[in-house]
């Protein structure tokens, strides 16, 4: 009786995870199928239109550039099945939970990468992880007794004000504050990307922590008129952030993720999907209407805060174009594999880009990682697809969470950097916290 029992438990051992195993690869499969399916469809209309033989006939009514764009935006339209998103890419492939075993168990047991920290030195501050304090005097120009006012009332945000008093440059600036974290200035508008600034990704100390603090804290950033939320990964957007900012600034976030928000008590959040528009018009006292358009772009990579909420939620780029005499105009890519596809059709709809923030980290094992987190050279390569004046290193750093070592993105971006004939001005590192002006 006890060696049935025993012989029954082995039998199940064996058979309960090789089934489990085999209905995730059968999903998977039967998914993908669908998926590619989709994916064909959507290249054979793209190719139709763009020579000249749509379905319908070709409409002469209308420009070629016009036509081309809207046919590319809907060629790369957000692509929902059973409720869950997909990457409508011929590179992207589905990850599921066991690939990232495979990675994290299996193979890094192997190589000996278990409890790899990327080549991290003990010693704190990194020397080669440089940090800065933003210039505060550039980006709020005003008296040191004003500033002093203004930062006494910054830490308690008025809903509906985000600090619209306080008098910003003029200027196009970025100021990187770690991760995807940034802070743009943008024809008086200010931007804020991202937002995590926190020292882990979570409460709990088997969290990743910051290879270098925050360069400044939320409150010191006076005035945030709009924040773009790339996706809900942690590293992207942290609970604490949202508590603080609250209804003084306008969300911009992608389909679905704005119940996450809305729990904080927020309020002022807009869900935008792939290639959808909002006008934005920011009010100051004693001055005119400034309108700008923020476009919530595709991007290649996938959401989730728990396992049970995979891909429930889209992901986006956020690109802002403002309505001026020479108008002027910014990218935030947040988390993205590159699809050399994609970006040509993102250039062609939204290019020339004046500013782009750009990940660069994050990229080790590439048979894992590619399709979520573009290398250095890739990088480089989709700025140049998307026709971007200057681009700042993001993504890299702050938390390390792959197999590459903690300095090695630079190194990387400087060899794709000569490979591709791109100058330093053109795609730059910031140490954590540098201000710069882009003329």
């Amino acid at each position: 009786m006890y060696a049935a029992s025993l012989y029954g438990l082995k039998r199940a051992a064996i058979i309960l995870p090789v089934a489990w195993t085999g209905a995730w690869l059968g999903y998977y499969a039967y998914t993908d199928t669908l998926r590619r399916s989709h994916i064909r469809e959507r290249n054979r209309e793209l190719s139709h239109t763009l020579m000249g033989l749509p379905d319908e006939g070709p409409d002469y009514s209308r420009p070629a550039e016009e036509i081309e764009r809207e046919a590319l935006k809907k060629r790369y339209s957000s692509l929902k099945f059973a409720g869950r998103y997909w990457n409508p890419y011929v590179e992207w492939r589905e990850q599921g939970a066991w690939e990232w075993a495979l990675w994290k168990i299996i193979i890094s047991t192997i190589t000996l990468k278990l409890f790899y920290n990327g080549g991290v030195p003990p010693e704190r501050p990194i020397p080669d992880l440089p940090l800065e304090r933003p210039d505060f005097s550039l980006l709020y120009p005003s008296s040191s007794s004003s500033a002093e006012k203004q930062s006494s009332s910054s830490t308690n945000r008025n809903p509906g004000s985000g600090g619209s008093n306080v008098d910003v440059t003029d200027k196009l600036t970025l100021t990187w504050l770690g991760q995807s974290t940034s802070y743009v200035t943008l024809d008086n508008l200010t931007i804020l990307t991202d937002p995590a600034l926190s020292d882990r990704t979570l409460p709990s100390r088997i969290a990743p922590q910051r290879l270098r603090p925050s360069p400044c804290e939320l409150s010191e950033l006076k005035r945030v008129d709009v924040v773009l939320v790339s996706h809900n990964h942690f590293d992207h957007l942290d609970p604490e952030a949202i508590k603080e900012l609250g209804d003084s600034c306008e969300w911009f976030v992608p389909k679905g993720v704005a119940p996450f928000i809305r729990k904080f008590g927020v309020t002022r959040v807009t869900e935008l999907d792939w290639w959808e528009q909002s006008q934005h018009t920011l009010s100051r006292p004693g001055q005119k209407d400034r309108q700008f358009t923020i476009t919530a772009v595709p991007t290649m990579h996938w959401s989730a805060r728990s396992p049970l909420d995979t891909n429930a939620t889209l992901w986006a780029a956020f690109h802002v174009k403002s309505h001026t005499e020479k108008p002027k105009s910014f990218i935030h890519l947040g988390d993205t594999g590159y699809s050399p596809t994609l970006y040509h059709a993102v250039g062609r709809v939204l290019g020339p880009i004046d500013l782009g923030a750009i990940p660069i980290g994050s990229y080790e094992p590439r048979w894992h990682m590619h399709l979520q987190h573009t290398d250095p050279e890739g990088a480089v390569r989709m700025a140049l697809q998307m026709k971007v004046g200057k681009s700042v290193a993001q993504h890299w750093g702050t938390w390390l969470m792959s197999d590459e070592a903690y300095n090695k993105p630079p190194l990387d971006l400087e060899i794709a950097r000569q490979k591709l004939d791109v100058t330093e001005d053109q795609f730059c590192v910031l140490p954590a916290g540098k201000t710069i002006v882009v003329e």
